[in-house]
């Protein structure tokens, strides 16, 4: 049976719900994107895209974004309101040393969306495919053609798995309901899991205290 989560009442501005938010780190796989976690956070919780990008930071405009890097949020905030350990937040977020080695524009795997992950490691120009599924990363949406920067500002935010151009799925059919059992086939885990740490090790804070936020 799909899980049933409360309504919640919320203050947008600061975004305080009355009953608390609804996220488990179980939803989640080794390097996924920022924009991957909010989406989940959005779906469980029933939160708008502007309300979200807020949780960057007290000075950024949603609708105009903030650059997905390290240096560019409020990492401590995310921590508080999101529960996740630093290292996680840290992993899904772009290195702002390695800028130009990053695709400008949003990257997928049709697969993966269909099962709601999106990994920060598809955003490097260096990856073309996906280590899961083997096939080849894509920028444009099958429906209206267009691509959607890669920036968290509210329209991207705010279309889990969508284009945030025509709101067309980025799949066949939209990811399944959330559980604790993961959606992602067994083998598919483990390829997704190797590659990430293989890859990103030597970029990103895997381990250790003083990697957390």
């Amino acid at each position: 049976m799909a899980p049933r989560f409360p309504i919640l009442s919320l203050d947008e501005r600061r975004l305080t719900p009355a009953l608390g938010f609804i996220f488990d780190a179980r939803w989640l796989l080794p390097g996924e994107s920022m924009v991957s976690i909010l989406w989940k956070f959005a779906r469980a919780n029933g939160l708008p895209g502007h309300a979200l990008v807020r949780l960057m930071g007290a000075d950024i405009d949603p609708y105009e974004g903030v650059e997905p890097i390290r240096d560019a949020v409020d990492l401590k905030h995310l921590r508080c309101m999101l529960l996740l350990p630093g290292k996680v937040l840290r992993a899904s977020l772009l290195d702002a040393g390695q800028r130009g080695r990053h695709h400008p524009d949003f990257r997928y795997c049709r697969q993966c969306a269909a099962l709601g992950y999106h990994s920060v490691t598809y955003q490097m120009f260096s990856e073309n495919r996906c280590p899961a599924h083997r096939q080849k990363l894509e920028t444009r949406c099958q429906h209206c053609g267009q691509e959607t920067p890669y920036i968290l500002n509210a329209s991207l935010v705010g279309s889990p798995y969508r284009c945030a151009q025509c709101g067309a799925l980025d799949a066949t059919r939209s990811p399944p309901v959330f559980a604790t059992k993961p959606a992602m086939r067994k083998e598919h885990r483990i390829a997704i899991v190797r590659h990430f740490h293989n890859r990103m090790a030597g970029s990103f804070c895997l381990g250790g205290e003083d990697c957390d936020v």
